[in-house]
């Protein structure tokens, strides 16, 4: 008797992404429909080559309708404007974004961490020699702490040299290709247990008509020395502890608050937003006026006036050589994001040189007023 096998849908292995977004959300995140192994499974095979239905249907050994039902959804995304995938004229699916896999990841963290050091040497001498200007900016609080001031001015000065190479990128490589116009972007990158998690970002939330000041913004970045406050969704106005932060600018007297604005405040101290001093309560994350929020970062946007240049030409050309190799060609227009992927590593690698040298102090635990500020008017 001839021996026969009953096919079965495989087993599909675990695999998973980390996607950053860039823009307006609300416009469209196609994110929020990529949150089966399923999905990553279709995506991953369409990353590799154009794919139709009945091909994905075989390859991960299942009926045709549910491949159907799933490359719909991850084509037409959140609200039908942007999808994680691209349908082409002759029916099959592509990918719709830069997603790299985990060597092509690991080529491109090597390509700027070999820099590191020498990135960390200019800037450790850039905070030196700037920091009587830096403390010189007209904040609002009540006492200024330089500590605070630095993890603030961290970031501009981290992206520096990446924004360098992403000058020379588009000069000298991408000059030819059209950059895609729209209100938001997605890129990732393959991602697994043993990977490392490069979790940051910088949030920015905003009311108007608020505790006495006509707008308030609040700016938070979060890496693996610090943890986040809030995401770009939260709302000031149900936030009892920032409004406290607000409040307390110019001091609040702790005996003029109630039993229970007493537990926010108890709270908002805990968590860095703001210091006592015997029975008053100031804001401790650093606040400027919003008229000066232009010329916040003005200092530490000087790195990008010539001190990176000897390093950047040689970091660009091998940036471009993985971009060309690893990013299809329908997709070249949106390299910039290949190179945010690159220079990942950057921020935190520079905090803990900067930490190594007692430059720079994290917060205990995580939570603290580190990497959070406040504009007001």
């Amino acid at each position: 008797m001839k021996n026969h096998t009953v096919e079965k849908p495989v087993a599909l292995n675990n695999i998973d992404f980390v996607i950053w977004g860039d823009g307006s959300p609300a416009w469209d995140d196609p994110r929020n429909v990529c949150i089966r192994n399923f999905s990553r499974h279709i995506i991953w095979l369409c990353r590799q080559e154009p794919m139709t239905t009945k091909q994905i249907a075989a390859k991960l050994n299942v009926p045709a309708v549910y491949v159907e039902e799933e490359l719909e959804i991850l084509a037409t995304g959140k609200n039908g404007n942007y999808g994680l995938l691209r349908r082409l004229d002759n029916g099959k699916y592509v990918i719709n974004f830069i997603l790299l896999d985990k060597k092509a990841m690991s080529k491109a963290h090597y390509i700027y961490i070999t820099r590191i050091l020498e990135i960390s040497d200019v800037i450790e001498k850039f905070v030196q020699d700037n920091r009587e200007r830096l403390m010189a900016f007209p904040y609002l609080n009540h006492k200024v702490d330089w500590n605070l001031i630095l993890w603030q001015q961290i970031l501009p000065m981290s992206q520096m040299f990446s924004a360098k190479i992403t000058q020379l990128l588009s000069k000298k490589y991408f000059s030819h290709i059209s950059y895609p116009e729209r209100p938001f972007n997605v890129y990732g990158y393959e991602y697994d247990s043993d990977g490392i998690f490069y979790g940051g970002g910088h949030d920015r939330i905003y009311a108007k008509n608020i505790c006495g000041y006509a707008e308030a913004h609040f700016d938070n970045i979060y890496n693996k020395h610090i943890k986040i406050h809030f995401y770009c969704d939260h709302n000031v106005a149900t936030d009892p502890e920032l409004q406290l932060a607000i409040q307390a600018i110019n001091g609040i007297d702790i005996k003029s608050l109630s039993d229970q604005d007493r537990e926010h405040a108890a709270r908002a101290i805990e968590c860095g937003y703001l210091y006592r001093e015997g029975d008053i309560l100031y804001t401790k994350i650093l606040v400027n006026n919003v008229s000066d929020s232009d010329r916040l970062f003005e200092i530490s946007n000087e790195l990008s006036k010539g001190y990176f240049d000897t390093s950047a030409e040689k970091i660009a050309a091998d940036i471009a050589k993985l971009i060309y190799e690893n990013v299809p060609k329908h997709l070249l227009g949106e390299w910039q994001f290949a190179n945010v992927l690159a220079s990942m590593p950057i921020l935190d690698s520079l905090a803990d040189i900067l930490i190594d040298k007692g430059i720079l102090t994290p917060p205990k635990d995580g939570i603290g007023a580190e990497g959070c500020w406040m504009s007001v008017s």
